[in-house]
């Protein structure tokens, strides 16, 4: 017997007989009948503030601030690249909400390149308890847009926060979605030593603009 073949055969031995699809959702339903039995308490506190709190747990290159409304949303951006020294300059999603906004009168160029060192997407939702977004793919939405920039900016709506990852998923209809990527922090690996090394597969600064409705 290979080494391949002990470790899945211990896996199967532990696992036990194969249950049948019925068997399975019959324990999924038990599960979703009684989420709070099964997952973590939140602290007190509203969404908002425990969603700040959880980005602050989050590795170097995580931050967020409130912004007063959507309108305010290009100033926010602008004085946020000027504070960390960066150029005024951003791809931006193509979402009307957001190409809309008055970016000219901020000073941010706007640019289609999505190799950007700088891009801003609006997430669909957000996780109070793990300070995580979640991104649909779909046609005003390019997925590399999460990726592949070295800066990634966030739009978020107060409103769009919920508590945990089923409420997340029950907002979408999973059947119709190319994908969804749930963004928690910046890219980080540990995979040499142990040591955490940022930004190496992907964003290596994730910001989070907090548009207060």
């Amino acid at each position: 017997m290979s080494a391949r073949e002990a470790i899945f055969s211990a896996i199967g031995r532990a696992l036990g007989p194969a249950k049948s699809a019925a068997a399975i959702q019959a324990e999924a339903d038990v599960l979703l009948a009684e989420p709070e039995r099964v997952r973590p308490r939140l602290p007190e506190g509203d969404l908002v503030s425990l969603f700040e709190a959880a980005v602050t747990r989050l590795p170097p290159g995580a931050s967020s601030e409130r912004v007063a409304g959507l309108a305010a949303l290009p100033g926010a951006v602008a004085a946020h690249l000027a504070r960390r020294g960066r150029e005024p300059a951003l791809k931006l999603q193509p979402l009307p909400a957001l190409q809309n906004l008055s970016w000219a009168d901020s000073g941010a160029a706007l640019s289609h390149e999505v190799d950007d060192r700088v891009a801003l997407s609006m997430a669909e939702c957000a996780i109070a308890e793990t300070a995580s977004l979640v991104i649909r793919s779909g046609a005003d939405m390019a997925i590399l847009d999460a990726f592949m920039p070295l800066h990634h900016l966030v739009a978020l709506r107060v409103s769009d926060i919920v508590p945990h990852l089923e409420e997340a998923f029950a907002r979408f209809d999973l059947a119709r979605s190319r994908n969804l990527v749930i963004v928690t922090g910046p890219s980080g690996t540990t995979d040499i030593e142990g040591s955490l090394v940022i930004g190496v597969h992907g964003p290596a600064t994730l910001h989070i603009f907090l548009i207060e409705d």
